[in-house]
């Protein structure tokens, strides 16, 4: 196996807020004999949700936030990695057997989908430094019809990830309401890229001749949070049991994230402004249990009351 790599190894870095389930990916991480906690920046409590002019606390007891570059090197040692790197479609199928898509958002190999219900939503992310940090945990501000969220993600030492996503592009405005209110004393660095937040079923096909997609580029983020680390972890796991029946690693990525297509409706509802009782119950206890029942996985073990004071799933 090779890896291309667009980065050069001693600037490697992840854009993303490094946050994702304690209790669902330190095991997966030890089947390939490493330690998360020799990783973990923080592990939560608590995540403190502002919407519709209040804060409602919700137990986060499994989400945490970690050294996911270190990790990322980690996992690749062994195995050759051509660092800097830029693939475009036609560069790699004829020299492997199987070429497997994992640039995300961007499916640079495998293409577009053919569906015409993709959704990408643009996002910028500061590392910012606090003498004194604003929260002591998870804090996320929901937007309006849900076009997006913002989100302060702790480190360690005071170190934090502030950023927004949003799908009418105010996303830089967002942050700099928080920086008003709750001014860093440093900024480390500045960064962005788009997430998707259409479910798997939204972003067919998976394969195209013998190039197959994986993780956020099949779909694996969970549209509600926005958080993509373990499910596309296990999008890789199912890929690697199935890598002689593409067919099959399709369908059961399909049927494993199968409450993902709901809260994708669910959004969809929410931000054209067409949610309603009849439309969205159905939806809502789905993705309620999902999270009771998945809470290693989504970080997140919210209440029915503070779910629904949340997301107001009627309006």
């Amino acid at each position: 196996m090779e890896i291309y790599e667009g980065q050069t190894r001693d600037r490697f870095t992840s854009t993303c807020a490094w946050g994702t389930g304690y209790g669902g990916i330190k095991p997966l991480l030890k089947d390939i004999g490493l330690s998360y906690d020799d990783y973990l920046y923080h592990r939560g409590k608590t995540i403190y949700v502002s919407a519709h002019e209040k804060i409602t606390a919700m137990r986060a007891p499994h989400l945490s936030t970690f050294d996911k570059p270190r990790l990322i090197l980690d996992m690749a040692d062994g195995t050759e990695v051509h660092y800097g790197s830029y693939v475009r479609p036609g560069d790699l199928e004829s020299k492997f057997d199987m070429v497997i898509d994992a640039t995300g958002p961007y499916r640079k190999v495998l293409g577009p989908a053919d569906t015409g219900l993709d959704l990408l939503i643009p996002c910028v992310q500061y590392q910012v430094a606090y003498d004194r940090v604003p929260f002591d945990d998870f804090y996320v501000e929901p937007f309006k019809s849900y076009s997006g969220y913002l989100w302060y993600f702790p480190l360690r030492d005071g170190v934090a990830y502030v950023g927004a996503g949003d799908v009418t592009k105010h996303q830089e405005k967002r942050c700099q309401l928080f920086f008003d209110h709750y001014p860093a004393d440093r900024v480390l660095k500045k960064m962005g890229k788009p997430i998707r937040v259409a479910s798997p079923k939204a972003v067919t096909p998976f394969k195209r001749g013998n190039v197959v997609g994986v993780g956020e580029a099949v779909g694996t983020v969970f549209p509600i949070l926005g958080e993509g680390i373990l499910p596309s972890m296990i999008c890789a796991k199912i890929l690697a049991e199935n890598l002689n029946d593409l067919d099959r690693y399709e369908s059961e990525v399909i049927r494993t994230f199968s409450v993902y297509d709901d809260a994708y409706n669910f959004i969809l509802k929410k931000m054209y402004h067409k949610a309603n009782i009849f439309n969205t119950l159905g939806l809502m206890i789905r993705i309620y249990t999902f999270f009771r029942r998945h809470q290693e996985l989504t970080g997140v073990d919210p209440g029915l009351r503070e779910t629904i004071e949340v997301l107001r799933p009627f309006g």
